[in-house]
């Protein structure tokens, strides 16, 4: 009888099955190993050529996320799915009355700058920051490329063509 336990039926790593999460305790010391983890999993799964914006963008959420929510736990999701990656940051930043709100809003947008530089080198890539109601309440960042766009920034950053 063939065994069908998960570990021989997969097919090892492959970008179609790039989907982790990972739990990271409060601390800016948390990024050096966030982006190594991101660094090997996107090797790992055949998209190396998308290391370079993925490092970035995993290195400003979370930045942003302990810069604003300060000895807090974050998770960081990366998948990828219908050729575009997706990395989102999840942190508990507390929700703030609807008159500091906005203000909030616009401080961890601005904190979000390299990031931003890098969208606008790109029409293909987006980003977002959104509040998580209900009782996990906290913020939302996420960013989303494509392979295109990962190579439109590693040429403006003098990275050779892959």
């Amino acid at each position: 009888m063939p065994d069908s336990s998960p570990a021989s039926t997969s097919t090892g790593p492959i970008p179609s099955n790039l989907d982790y999460s990972l739990g990271l305790p409060g601390g800016a010391y948390c990024l050096r190993m966030a982006r190594k983890t991101v660094d090997r999993l996107l090797r790992a799964h055949d998209l190396a050529d998308m290391v370079e914006l993925g490092v970035l963008a995993a290195s400003e959420l979370l930045a942003n996320a302990y810069l604003f929510t300060p000895g807090k736990a974050t998770n960081l999701s990366i998948r990828w799915r219908f050729g575009v990656l997706r990395l989102t940051v999840f942190d508990e930043h507390p929700r703030h009355p609807k008159a500091e709100r906005e203000a909030c809003r616009a401080q961890r947008r601005a904190a979000l700058s390299m990031l931003d530089a890098a969208l606008d080198a790109s029409d293909s890539l987006c980003c977002g920051l959104d509040e998580v109601g209900g009782p996990m309440a906290g913020n939302k960042l996420w960013v989303a490329f494509s392979r295109d766009a990962a190579r439109n920034y590693d040429r403006l950053r003098g990275g050779r063509d892959r």
